[in-house]
């Protein structure tokens, strides 16, 4: 097959789960809020989202679907949480995509605590690795206990990107929950400004900002006022001309979707989001959304309703073709694990005369570890297991 076959034409995606998105913000701005009645409003049936919460905090809301993840582990034993996750959860969903499909969107709840739970589980995972008594402390460690084998960002990295991508290959969306922070930058000519930046490492901003589409920062605009309740351009000055502050203000909770001088996390991969801040609500993040999308449609002659049709039977077409080479992999894997497991029976010699010149014969080689046709397999197995 020619490459030139590969050439296609692109159409925007146009539904909220076709898409990551990211929505950012501070401690108490209402992230988990704008989850529940964005997606509330957006899909029709509750059991199209389903919110993995990594952390608490969801309490005080009525959440129709949602899988405490959080509970698997305490803080002492938080690599059991992204165990469950990657173990449980991710494998569920997959299925689930090739056989019958329950959940269209995911929500991460918080990524930051995610991460944690990941990072958790790798330092785990290459203490027992590298045998390092007590543990290893941190990713900055790890390191220095791998002499320098291994790289622990990269390795926390290379962990957390497997069960993302698959549940990305498998047709979910996902919008991710995340902190904010302010954090001081200097330049290189020695000015200093303040910005508002995601709390995560750059690691973590891999994982979940440069995938995100749509990111959106939820942010905590105060207007300061006078005692008539109108709004203040310039500070209240006693009478030696000193600036004092007012003892009355205002503060609402705006969204932001474009970068400012002050905010850095916002924006996204679309041309028509709104310059200013727009007042926090779910049904106004679902109309930026919804502009944002038609700003990108210049060319195609179908209206949305269309290419939703279209695109989601486009999606769960490949999510099980995806889980259909997934689990064909388990089972190759499965396979090579149980003749691993019989080639034990035998010493070296007899391995070598009973079993590899059947295995050359069928594979053309006797490293069966590197056979991929699970009809071979099989046969190899039925074989070694018939082998006295």
């Amino acid at each position: 097959m020619s490459w030139r076959n590969k050439v296609k034409n692109n159409t925007p995606k146009v539904e909220l789960h076709s898409i990551d998105s990211l929505i950012a913000g501070s401690y108490k701005t209402g992230k988990t809020r704008l989850w529940k009645e964005a997606t509330e409003l957006h899909y029709a049936s509750p059991e199209d989202v389903l919110l993995l919460a990594f952390e608490a905090g969801y309490e005080t809301w009525e959440l129709d679907n949602i899988i405490p993840i959080h509970q698997e582990g305490s803080d002492e034993e938080l690599w059991k949480v992204w165990e469950f996750f990657k173990k449980e959860v991710v494998p569920g969903l997959v299925k689930e995509a090739k056989e019958n499909r329950v959940t269209k969107l995911l929500g991460i709840d918080t990524a930051d605590r995610c991460i944690d739970a990941a990072t958790a589980w790798v330092l785990r995972d290459r203490s027992k690795k590298y045998g390092v008594t007590g543990g290893i402390a941190s990713l900055q460690a790890l390191g220095e206990a791998s002499k320098n084998a291994e790289n622990g960002y990269t390795a926390l990295y290379d962990e957390m990107k497997k069960p993302f991508d698959a549940l990305k290959n498998a047709g979910y969306g996902k919008m991710s929950l995340a902190w904010t922070k302010e954090k001081e930058t200097t330049l290189y000519n020695g000015m200093k400004y303040n910005s508002i930046e995601l709390m995560m490492h750059a690691t973590g901003r891999k994982i979940f900002e440069s995938q995100a589409s749509l990111i959106c920062c939820l942010f905590n605009e105060v207007s300061v006022l006078d005692k008539s309740g109108n709004e203040m351009n310039e500070n209240i000055k006693d009478k030696k001309q000193r600036e004092k502050g007012s003892n009355f203000h205002e503060t609402r909770t705006v969204m932001v979707f474009r970068p400012t001088e002050y905010i850095s996390i916002a924006g996204g991969r679309y041309t028509d989001l709104p310059e200013e801040p727009v007042e926090y609500n779910a049904q106004n993040f679902l109309k930026v959304f919804e502009d944002a999308v038609k700003g990108q449609l210049k060319k195609t002659t179908k209206n949305i309703e269309e290419l939703k049709i279209e695109q989601e039977q486009e999606r769960n077409e490949q999510a099980k073709e995806y889980a259909e080479q997934v689990e064909e992999q388990k089972s190759v894997g499965d396979l090579v694990a149980q003749i691993e497991a019989e080639t034990k029976r035998f010493t070296s010699n007899n391995l070598k005369e009973k079993v590899v010149p059947t295995f050359t014969e069928l594979f053309g080689t006797p490293n069966y570890r590197k056979v991929e046709d699970i009809e071979l397999l099989e046969k190899a197995l039925i074989f070694i297991k018939s082998v006295e």
